[in-house]
């Protein structure tokens, strides 16, 4: 009697142990991660966050997608194509104009753009960029940037040539004098330009938007306005979850950039960890990150962002910070 009631035990709980794997699955809600661009370096905290499990814990089965540049996000996301994305809070804030029901729930960090040339005489300073030609691509947010970043500077945009080239091939447009000058991202494209110069043995500088009139918050966590309202806790899944991977990946950078080649194994080694370097040194977290909380918008530099896209974007109607940012998903 006692072996029988054993028998049955042990195979009521392998039922219910077979039946518990996919009723966890279930519970899982599916969401589409859009990238600002190709997979590189600084992308390495959406792979630890899906790799460690912080997505998952939090109800997230979680799909990571790369992207043409933050205007292909920002409308993928806008359109239903993407649950949420990682994109330029400023051309986010232009698509907001025009109607995109989009805002930013986390900062990583202020403009990362940086305009680069080669170091040979032609161009000595960001006054002389008028006449010289721009490889740019339509989907990049430097595309929305650098406009601005001329009025600005009291810069004659309309005088720069632009040769609409696509972003892969934009550093060796530069390398190889086939455009006088490009727009790159640090921990991003940039590094790739400076790997490709240094092959060739071409000299470049490097001049930081941030530094230089343009400073205002640069990449952000994307998401939906209506998920804000409707589905708080899934948008709280995605940004905290984001987050417990850039701090993972702060404090185990070389772990981080494993998990990274293991989901990504066609990635340059080199590369990569150079990317990823300077996104965690550099670019993802100002001292508001650091002494506020991961991913917090300084209400004052929101409203800096706000006034200078206004006034200096090719905007469809003027925003409110209210409308285009919050922090109630940041731990503080």
């Amino acid at each position: 009697m006692k072996l029988r009631f054993s028998i049955l035990t042990t195979a009521l709980a392998l039922a219910l142990s077979s039946s518990a794997a996919p009723l966890i699955a279930a519970e899982l809600t599916p969401a589409n991660i859009r990238m600002d661009f190709i997979i590189g370096g600084k992308h390495a905290p959406w792979y630890v966050a899906l790799e460690k499990g912080f997505y998952a814990k939090r109800g997230i089965a979680a799909t990571i997608q790369a992207s043409t540049g933050s205007a292909d996000t920002v409308r993928v996301v806008g359109s239903g194509g993407a649950d949420f994305g990682f994109a330029d809070i400023a051309t986010m804030m232009v698509a907001k104009t025009r109607g995109a029901p989009v805002q930013a729930a986390a900062q990583f960090g202020y403009v990362g753009a940086t305009i680069m040339w080669r170091d040979e005489g032609a161009i000595k300073s960001i006054k002389d960029l008028p006449g010289k030609s721009l490889a740019i691509s339509p989907g990049q947010a430097q595309w929305f940037l650098m406009p601005a970043y001329a009025r600005v500077n009291k810069i004659d945009f309309k005088a720069i040539k632009i040769q609409e080239t696509a972003p892969p091939i934009q550093p060796a447009a530069l390398v190889t004098k086939k455009a006088d000058f490009i727009i790159m991202f640090r921990a991003s494209n940039d590094e790739v330009a400076e790997l490709a110069a240094a092959k060739v043995g071409v000299k470049l500088t490097r001049v930081f938007m941030k530094d230089t009139g343009l400073d205002i918050y640069g990449t952000s966590l994307i998401v939906k306005d209506e998920d804000i309202k409707k589905r708080p806790e899934f948008v709280r899944g995605y940004v905290e979850g984001t987050l417990e991977g850039l701090r993972y990946a702060r404090d185990n950078q070389e772990e981080a950039l494993k998990i990274l080649l293991k989901h990504k194994p066609e990635l340059d080694g080199i590369l990569t960890t150079q990317q990823l370097k300077n996104a965690l040194t550099e670019v993802f977290l100002p001292l508001e990150s650091v002494n506020v909380g991961l991913g917090f918008m300084k209400p004052d530099i929101m409203e800096k962002t706000v006034r200078v896209v206004n006034e200096y974007f090719d905007v469809g109607r003027k925003v409110m910070a209210k409308e285009v940012f919050t922090n109630q998903f940041i731990k503080r």
